[in-house]
C-alpha cells in the first residue's frame, strides 16, 4: 500500500466521482482507476462499487477510511 493509493482512495471516498478525484490528484481519470484496482487487489476486496452512473464506498471501504487518514497523517 503505497501513499499515492492512499490519497487516490481517500479523494475518490471525499468526492465518489472519478472525474472530481482525477482533477483534485492531477490524474487521469484511468490512472487513478488503476490505483484504485492496485489497492483492492492487494487489500484483497472491493472499496467501491461502481457503475456508469454511481460510485458507492462498501463496508470494507467506509472502514479503511480512518486508518488511511491515520497513515497519511503520520
Amino acid at each position: 500500500m503505497t501513499l499515492k493509493q492512499l490519497k487516490a482512495f481517500l479523494a475518490l471516498a471525499r468526492t465518489l466521482n472519478y472525474a472530481n478525484a482525477s482533477l483534485e490528484l492531477h490524474l487521469s481519470q484511468s490512472a487513478l482507476s488503476l490505483t484504485i484496482k492496485s489497492l483492492e487487489e492487494e487489500l484483497g476486496g472491493k472499496l467501491f462499487n461502481r457503475n456508469t452512473r454511481r460510485v458507492e464506498l462498501t463496508q470494507e471501504g467506509k472502514s479503511l477510511i480512518p486508518y488511511a487518514k491515520k497513515l497519511l497523517a503520520n
